[in-house]
């Protein structure tokens, strides 16, 4: 990122396919290890297109591929988010500080 770039709001397109990601990769990985497997491995899939396209999020002069935005996003909410939530409610605080330093 650069200065003079603003980030700007992604399209309704992307934040929808977004929220389908996540909803179905919370309930894949929760069904069955295969189906968790597989959304890491779309997960990495979706950090090199991203990488290769610039979609993290778009910005005043290059708008977002909705696709690869919502794979990436959705993977990383759908599948990272629900841990962090389960170790803070197991152990508050401190077992999300142990998680991430160790």
């Amino acid at each position: 990122m650069f200065r003079g770039q603003e980030l700007t709001r992604p399209k309704n397109r992307s934040i929808l396919f977004t929220v389908i990601v996540v909803i179905a990769v919370v309930l894949g990985s929760s069904m069955s290890p295969v189906l968790g497997y597989l959304s890491g491995i779309t997960g990495l899939l979706a950090i090199i297109f991203a990488s290769i396209l610039d979609s993290f999020w778009p910005r005043g002069n290059k708008p977002e591929n909705s696709v690869v935005f919502a794979l990436f996003w959705g993977v990383m909410l759908g599948g990272v988010l629900p841990m962090i939530v389960r170790v803070f409610l197991e152990g508050g605080l401190e077992a999300v500080y142990q998680m991430l330093v160790a």
